[in-house]
């Protein structure tokens, strides 16, 4: 890989742009747009979030995978507590917007942070062991975008 640094004196103030050259659009290529993509955009610390009983704040950091359980998603924290929201899984993983939560089921993310071990199971699935002993399926759908999260 080669890198370069061009001043561009028509961008506005705090634009980049970010050009890359290859002789063909391979998966490296697109692995690295999909790394830039999840790297500009805004990632936030901590999140406020509303429960039945109120609005509750935590570090999206200590959030160790999301699971949802008759229509509540359960945030799963490293302290070993859980919160529970009416938000849908996929509007938290849109909110959050952190490549560093995967997808791992129809019902399921988790944050690579905090994957310790995964192991194969029946069927093309695995057993993901997180962090604080917990563990959650990753299905057979999902098995490559999380070896991709993981550079493999």
């Amino acid at each position: 890989m080669v890198e370069s640094f061009e001043k561009k004196l028509t961008l506005d103030n705090g634009q980049i742009e970010v050009v890359i050259r290859s002789k063909e659009d391979g998966a490296r290529v697109q692995q690295l747009l999909h790394q830039l993509s999840s790297w500009s955009k805004t990632v936030t610390d901590r999140l406020t979030i509303k429960t039945s009983d109120g609005l509750v704040v935590v570090k999206v950091a200590d959030i160790v995978y999301l699971d949802v359980l008759d229509k509540e998603l359960i945030i799963y924290l490293q302290q070993g507590t859980a919160v529970m929201t009416s938000q849908t899984l996929a509007t938290f993983l849109k909110k959050i917007a952190n490549p560093d939560f995967v997808q791992v089921s129809k019902h399921a993310a988790v944050n690579i942070n905090h994957l310790k071990a995964l192991e194969n199971s029946f069927s093309g699935s695995m057993l993901a062991k997180l962090a604080g002993n917990q563990q959650t399926m990753v299905s057979r759908r999902y098995v490559k975008a999380l070896k991709q999260a993981l550079g493999l």
